[in-house]
């Protein structure tokens, strides 16, 4: 029985689907990194950039390379140790924002929480499984719905499109990882647990029924163009590097 066959998926077995949606998405969070540098680097003013239609369009794109990771991140035979590798190069990537680009210093940005999920639900993947994935789902897409705008500020905590007045301890720095940003914060690149945690558990739930096979033919068939599939199967490496790519073109021309 084969990769197909028995639900497992590989690199010689992939749901090219998956690769083309994740590609697809990194295509534009690329697209966008490229439009914040050309503004903040360069001066360039692009009047589209911050419209309601583009806002609306980057929440779409975020979301679902959310999902799609935490779908195939589910088919990792080492997820936990992909994840610490992950977070790894988030805090490199922090560190050399900081050193080189104070003003748009990237704290707790995509790779750092993909490390974090990665790690976690490998962790804790042996009481997952014990969990039916469709009551994995509603909780985990009912949990992101009511903590999509969680936030806090200035004492007021937002939850479900309600203020809360909560009292938060001043040594609370690392709060910033769940949504709660100290006094001053700011990251050019940020992805906090709650509500991005939730979309993820989302997408791990829907790979138990994907690696079944149990979505429509369609799901499963190859697509094109392979360049987008490609960027899709190495995402994590095209991610990394595209920023300092971008940066170091940017201040030669």
């Amino acid at each position: 029985m084969n990769g197909a066959e028995d639900g497992k998926f590989g690199r010689s077995n992939r749901i090219e689907l998956l690769d083309f949606l994740r590609g697809i998405s990194l295509i534009y969070v690329m697209f966008f990194h490229l439009c914040f540098d050309l503004i903040t680097v360069k001066g360039i003013s692009l009047p589209f950039f911050d419209t309601a239609g583009f806002g609306i369009i980057h929440e779409l794109f975020i979301a679902l390379l959310i999902l799609i990771s935490g779908i195939c991140s589910s088919f990792s035979h080492d997820a936990v140790r992909r994840g610490a590798l992950l977070f790894f190069m988030g805090s490199i990537f922090t560190i050399a924002t900081d050193l080189f680009m104070h003003e748009s210093v990237a704290v707790f940005g995509a790779l750092s929480f993909f490390g974090v999920m990665m790690m976690l639900c490998g962790l804790a993947k042996p009481a997952l499984d014990r969990i039916n994935w469709r009551i994995l789902l509603a909780v985990s897409v009912l949990l992101y719905i009511v903590t999509i705008d969680f936030s806090e500020e200035n004492g007021l905590l937002h939850l479900f499109f309600t203020d809360y007045k909560v009292s938060l301890p001043e040594d609370a720095i690392y709060s910033y990882t769940i949504g709660i940003t100290p006094k001053g914060f700011y990251s050019s690149d940020y992805f906090p647990l709650i509500p991005n945690g939730f979309l993820y558990l989302s997408g791990a739930a829907l790979s138990r029924p994907i690696a079944k096979r149990q979505f429509p033919r369609f799901f499963y068939i190859h697509t094109k163009p392979r360049f987008v599939n490609f960027i899709g199967r190495y995402s994590l490496w095209f991610y990394f590097v595209h920023q300092p790519i971008f940066m170091g073109i940017l201040f030669l021309i």
